[in-house]
């Protein structure tokens, strides 16, 4: 969602404005939309009682009372009020229209209980070196708000409760059909039925005797926010975080969210506040990264949590099959990983030999036309052939002319990958070029190599990924449409093996994954040194310095490459990878502790041209520290259609260059001291602001201690103000609509407001927002209002105003009106109508901040039954 200050429900208007929110070259994805007539208000703890006998006897229904130290208020449901009318309660601080959320990711393969891996991305990012140090999350509390977990499974520890590694959390919602067909039933139970909350519980803590996740010893607190459907809603998450807290969790993680961009709202709001109470809080970045630039996430988008972005390591998990090298009477036996064809079920072949077609390693042809017809029955083999030259199902047709039913080809220099077929007369599979050489080498030689793919070890073996290293192109781009700093760090997300529910083990990708990895290294750093509990609220920020100034850059990267990662001789851009990949042993042992804010420089209208980082040396001997700029690959943000922002796919990098002062003469810290370090920065030169290009990189701080650390910066080279005036809607929008078939204003400009369903007999806006706006507002005004009347926020009664149209945020989607819910009583006639978004960094007081989109002229005929 983007619009966190939308109107909804206005009691007088028949009235409907459907808004995609920000405008791409390709359809919205993400699923987050407004929950009809749900509002969220925050009001102080000794008003809840007036506020909600207030609401009560208006009609208004009070969903959940808000009691906490962190955040009061009330999630409520109306049909006679809206933002405006409830903010201007004089006992409500703030009213928000509330937010529905899913998730959608889908495992991408299965394997049994048999099948449990001792594959790990841990030697990349360094927390086997923290498990091999000992430090492994005891003692330290993660909570999990996500679709509950299942804690039967061996590697969650078999039950639930005290004792357990589930040893609390709650169900909010129940098992049933909330929130389409039924009300929510919770209970003190959060076992999972949906299976991506197990997933992300094995990726924080999992472990068996073979499978290591990454705080293997960490408590779950499992908080079950999702019943029966892929839907949750805001007021649901605030509720979970704010009993997570109060249960004593130390790290709260969450892979949810959706589009929306600003950091204030009530989600992002409230967990921006638990980070200041000294919980860690971390949150999915989103998986919009084929949508484009300043895509920027919901919950995540709060200051102060850590948004995190996803990478492709490079290593996979694939299932082994056992390989005996025989010759001269020797036997040397190996485990070979291989990826099934259309991520089918493993083998069932036993002792059957490998049958190489040809002893040309370099030979992409092979099979790709008939093969000699000479050729023997190969039935009765496992077939061998190299990859490439043409379709893997022209390989297999061919093959299969002489009854070849098992085909495993080994790789070239592309990506090993699960290799897809149209002909399933056969089974194929990929292994790693190396191991199909080896075989090809031994056969080669006079000896025999042979399979078995129904000897399942206990684990499963990590095959070499040459495209790992890279962003994941579907990582969501940032940063803000305030220009503040998200995502702020990356972590493993690619092809992730983990726990799934019935003592399942699931491959799965997202920021869904890459967020549990980086609240189980938070969760070691509090193993080995301390949480809250010892430390005080200051914890939580100093463990997120510490996890952000840990990243090291990665290259750029923005669509999957087709063979192996092209150097392009730029690093991805911050609001790509944040800081980069998460390094745990630089956050667990480094001795230097920097405390900052990210540095967001904002654009050239509201310049931030100063950055401040505390550096405190936590060693025993002086250190002294140098500065150095690392800038990432700029990049042009502006499509080549005026009214859009760059697609992925037309991101090109650009040397967009900073000019950077850094602090003069020798920097030293003595031991145990903290000094400040501020750096002067202005922005890049030769660009063209009307293409909106950004700039981002890190300031490298690096000790004689041999410790290297980073803070992330981003600038945007226009005044977004400026730019965006006059032009926050599309060229092509808005545009009225009406009646069952939306047809054109053209066609259909009067309306006797008939609600039913087979009528529709009211006015529809549809629009594009070419930029994420804070607010967007469809007001009704009376026949002689002029805009020199405007006042912000309008009162019914005054200055003219008449009251506001119905909106919902669908994305890419039309929101009918319900005559159940609608009073045909109270449809007025409407001779003035306004329809405008605010302006970036606007005061909504202002007329001329709003880009206002003169609606038609429509007729209001008496209503007919």
């Amino acid at each position: 969602m983007y619009l966190l200050s939308l109107l909804a429900a206005l009691p007088a208007a028949g009235v409907y404005a459907a808004e995609q929110l920000e405008q791409k070259l390709v359809p919205i994805k993400e699923a987050t939309i407004r929950a009809p007539n749900k509002y969220i208000l925050e009001v102080p703890a000794a008003d809840i009682n007036t506020v909600s006998t207030k609401l009560a006897n208006s009609g208004a229904k009070i969903i959940k009372t808000f009691k906490s130290e962190v955040f009061t208020g009330l999630s409520v449901e109306s049909t006679k009020d809206n933002v405006d009318s409830l903010g201007l309660i004089s006992q409500v601080t703030k009213a928000w229209p509330a937010a529905r959320y899913s998730l959608g990711i889908t495992p991408e393969g299965f394997a049994d209980d048999a099948a449990a891996a001792n594959y790990s991305a841990h030697a990349y990012t360094g927390v086997d070196k923290a498990h091999a140090a000992g430090i492994t999350g005891k003692g330290v509390k993660v909570a999990i708000v996500d679709t509950g977990t299942d804690y039967t499974h061996p590697a969650l520890g078999g039950g639930f409760g005290p004792g357990f590694k589930v040893a609390g959390g709650y169900d909010l919602v129940g098992d049933g059909e909330w929130p389409y067909y039924s009300d929510k039933e919770p209970d003190s139970d959060p076992k999972d039925s949906l299976g991506h909350g197990t997933h992300v519980a094995g990726i924080v803590a999992g472990k068996t005797e073979w499978f290591t996740g990454v705080a293997p010893d960490a408590t779950i607190m499992s908080y079950k926010v999702f019943a029966a459907y892929d839907s949750t809603d805001e007021d649901t998450l605030i509720d979970a975080f704010l009993m997570a807290y109060n249960d004593g969790a130390d790290i709260i993680t969450s892979s949810i969210g959706g589009p929306s961009g600003f950091s204030d709202g009530p989600w992002a709001l409230v967990a921006s506040r638990l980070v200041g109470q000294g919980v860690v809080v971390t949150i999915a970045a989103g998986n919009s990264g084929q949508d484009g630039v300043f895509y920027g996430s919901s919950g995540s988008s709060g200051k102060g949590v850590v948004a995190v972005a996803s990478m492709d390591p490079n290593v996979r998990a694939a299932l082994p099959f056992k390989a005996s090298f025989v010759k001269d009477g020797q036997v040397n036996v190996t485990n070979v990983g291989y990826l099934q064809g259309n991520q089918g079920d493993p083998w069932d072949v036993v002792g059957w030999s490998i049958y190489p077609i040809s002893y040309n390693t370099t030979d992409e042809a092979q099979a790709c036309s008939a093969l000699p017809a000479d050729t023997p029955d190969l039935s009765g083999y496992v077939v061998l052939a190299r990859r490439g030259g043409c379709l893997f199902a022209q390989k297999q047709a061919n093959l299969y002319k002489f009854g070849a039913q098992y085909i495993l080809f080994y790789d070239t220099d592309q990506p090993m990958n699960y290799p897809t077929t149209t002909d399933y007369r056969s089974e194929i599979a990929m292994i790693e070029a190396a191991a199909g050489e080896a075989m090809i080498a031994h056969i080669k030689d006079g000896g025999n190599v042979t399979a078995d793919f129904t000897y399942y070890p206990d684990w499963m073996v990590g095959v070499y990924n040459s495209a790992g290293g890279i962003p994941s192109y579907y990582t969501t781009w940032g940063g803000t449409y305030e220009l503040e700093i998200k995502p702020d760090v990356a972590a493993p997300g690619a092809n992730i093996l983990s726990s799934y529910p019935g003592d399942q083990w699931a491959i799965m990708s997202g920021t869904s994954m890459a967020t549990p990895y980086v609240a189980g290294i938070a969760a070691l750093y509090i193993s080995a040194f301390g949480g809250r509990a010892v430390h005080g609220n200051a914890i939580a920020k100093q463990i997120t310095n510490r996890i952000v100034s840990s990243g090291r850059a990665l290259p750029w990267q923005t669509m999957p490459p087709d063979a192996n990662p092209v150097d392009y001789g730029y690093w991805a851009p911050v609001p790509q990878v944040g800081s980069g990949l998460v390094d745990a042993w630089r956050v667990l042992n480094y001795t230097t502790q920097l405390t900052f804010d990210n540095f967001a420089l904002n654009d050239t209208g509201h310049h931030s041209r100063y950055q401040k980082v505390q550096i405190t040396n936590n060693g025993k001997t002086p250190v002294t520290y140098t500065f150095s700029l690392q800038a990432a690959g700029g990049f042009d943000s502006q499509s080549s259609y005026p009214s859009f922002l760059d697609a992925l796919w037309d991101i090109e990098p650009k040397t967009y260059v900073p000019t950077v002062s850094f602090p003069s003469g020798t920097f030293t810290v003595k031991p145990g001291e903290s000094k400040a370090a501020q750096f002067n920065f202005a922005p890049p030169t030769g660009y063209d602001e009307a293409q909106l290009p950004i700039y981002s990189g890190k300031v490298l701080i690096s000790g004689s201690n041999g410790e290297e650390l980073s803070i992330p910066y981003m600038g945007a080279g226009f005044d977004l103000k400026k730019q965006l005036r006059n032009t926050v809607f599309s060229d092509t929008t808005p545009f009225q609509v009406g009646g069952v078939n939306r047809d054109d204003i053209q066609y259909f400009h009067t309306y006797d407001f008939n609600l039913s369903w087979y009528a529709q007999n009211f006015p529809k806006v549809y629009t594009e927002l070419k930029w994420g706006t804070k607010e967007i507002r469809w007001d009704i005004f009376e026949a002689d209002w002029k805009e020199s009347k405007w006042s912000y926020p309008p009162e019914i009664g005054k200055n003219g105003y008449v009251g506001s149209a119905t909106t919902f945020t669908g994305s890419n989607s039309y929101w009918n009106f319900d005559p159940a819910s609608m009073d045909k009583e109270d449809v007025l006639s409407m001779p003035h109508m306004r329809f405008a978004a605010l302006v970036p960094f606007s005061d909504p007081s202002h007329s001329d901040n709003w880009d206002i989109w003169k609606t038609p002229v429509i007729t209001v005929l008496p209503y007919t039954p």
